[in-house]
């Protein structure tokens, strides 16, 4: 079996880059970063998963390509790449185990792309990237531990301890989102992310808003009654901020469950940070994060833990593909 290059992880020589690429289930979102941290070039793109894996690895390599283009880098300057997957990945090993959204078992991605690339890459779960990137060039800069949640679609977590991303020696450490909130609860109504993620919201506020006639969100859902009929997290801002009764009474008490679950973690580690990202996060701003910290300072022990960093993500929707860069 061919050898793939191995990633040597000191500095990269100041005239080369590394690609980043955030790989989702619906985008994949690459950039050009230099050895400074900036971002040259980007190209973002859809996913499309159902067209099968060789579709979205041919997709991954054209997108680096059109990044490269568009930072005006010749090939021969791309010196390794780094992958964060929404799925359970073995960094070693270089695999995604499962990735639900791309429909995905037991693919050995690292290698794939090395191959096709001819360049050292390292792969690593979407989280732990987004983590990582909050560590190196974000809002948890300078600190050697902390705790990164992304409130989506779901709810994601990564950890930084030691100065290092930790993955845990069964690959689930900082996965939050399925920390059990209510034991023995309804299926769907157990766990952080059935409860705090943007789908647990919009499954509340669908259940509550016939209840609430007077509620904001009808007009803004009779707003966009020719398209699909999802709520969003803007829509959800939008009432949040005209201090809707349904939509304060939802948020607030998910993000203070949230609160109490990040102090759980808290308590546990010791850690020091706590970066709060993601599409509800960034929709919502300091209102939500505030919110959140009520939640976490109520539960975690001791009272002097109240006092750490508690922060939004400065990276935001960048976060993912910049941690994927620092990989490498």
């Amino acid at each position: 079996m061919k050898r793939e290059p191995e990633i040597r992880r000191f500095e990269i020589p100041r005239e080369m880059v590394v690609a980043g690429v955030d790989l989702g289930g619906t985008n994949i979102q690459v950039g050009i970063v230099a050895a400074d941290g900036r971002v040259l070039g980007r190209c973002k793109r859809k996913t499309k998963a159902h067209e099968g894996r060789d579709e979205v690895v041919r997709r991954v390599v054209d997108s680096i390509q059109r990044a490269l283009d568009e930072a005006r880098v010749p090939r021969d300057r791309l010196y390794a790449v780094g992958v964060g997957a929404p799925a359970v990945v073995d960094f070693d090993k270089g695999l995604v185990v499962k990735a639900g959204n791309l429909g995905w078992d037991d693919v050995p991605l690292r290698a794939i792309l090395s191959e096709q690339l001819r360049v050292p890459v390292a792969l690593d779960n979407d989280a732990n990237c987004a983590a990582w990137g909050e560590a190196q060039l974000g809002a948890a800069r300078g600190r050697d531990h902390a705790l990164a949640v992304w409130v989506g679609t779901g709810v994601g977590g990564g950890l930084v301890l030691g100065g290092q991303v930790w993955r845990g020696p069964r690959l689930t450490a900082g996965e939050i989102g399925y920390a059990v909130l209510f034991p023995g609860g309804q299926p769907g109504m157990m766990t952080v992310e059935d409860v705090c993620s943007r789908t647990g919201i919009v499954n509340a506020l669908r259940r509550l808003l016939p209840a609430y006639p007077e509620s904001a969100l009808h007009r803004i859902l009779a707003e966009k009654a020719d398209e699909s009929g999802a709520i969003s997290s803007s829509m959800i801002a939008r009432a949040y901020e005209k201090d809707d009764e349904l939509v304060r009474k939802v948020v607030d008490r998910s993000a203070e469950l949230l609160g109490g679950a990040i102090a759980n973690m808290v308590t546990v580690l010791s850690i020091d940070c706590v970066v709060l990202g993601g599409g509800v996060t960034e929709a919502l701003g300091e209102p939500y994060v505030a919110r959140v910290r009520k939640g976490f300072e109520r539960a975690v022990f001791p009272p002097s833990l109240r006092r750490i960093d508690f922060v939004a993500s400065t990276l935001n929707d960048d976060a993912g593909m910049l941690g994927a860069a620092m990989l490498v």
